[in-house]
């Protein structure tokens, strides 16, 4: 798993940077690796991980493809408790920016992740507040925050109620 940890923090890193040649490179060793694993080849969780990565424009939503590589990297520290991925922490991380995705996907993601790390707090930016969201969120036990952001959008923190 060192090898599959150092991979995502460069490709994380590069994203970061914009460095998309960088990027892609990391990120194809990462996924060969891990495709490699036998016991991550065939978790459901981390080929829809890996799908999405593989499938994004990070140069057109870095953060996107950085929140993505943290919650790859979440769902490999639950599996894996015992060898710790240092990736940076969560809060360090721009919000995973869902603007440009046509409805129910955004309300997919978040609820996904949220099922995914209930206990780590979501920050996500939204072309709008998400009314319909709200009471899918009280329905699962969580609660949120929110306001309407000067750049346009509406930025929410979700966590556990």
């Amino acid at each position: 798993m060192a090898a599959i940890e150092q991979q995502l923090a460069a490709a994380a890193e590069c994203a970061r940077r914009g460095d998309w040649p960088g990027y892609a490179a990391a990120f194809s060793a990462a996924r060969e690796a891990l495709l490699g694993n036998e016991a991550c080849a065939g978790d459901e969780r981390v080929r829809r991980h890996l799908d999405i990565l593989g499938a994004a424009a990070p140069q057109h939503d870095p953060e996107g493809c950085v929140a993505e590589l943290m919650a790859l990297a979440r769902e490999l520290r639950e599996r894996h408790s015992h060898e710790a991925i240092s990736l940076p922490a969560p809060e360090a991380v721009a919000p995973l920016d869902l603007r440009g995705l046509q409805p129910p996907e955004p309300i997919w993601r978040i609820l996904d992740e949220l099922q995914r790390a209930p206990h780590a707090g979501l920050r996500v930016i939204l072309p709008h507040e998400p009314a319909p969201l709200f009471g899918l969120l009280r329905e699962r036990g969580f609660r949120w925050s929110g306001k309407t952001r000067d750049e346009g959008g509406y930025e929410l923190f979700i966590e556990t109620a």
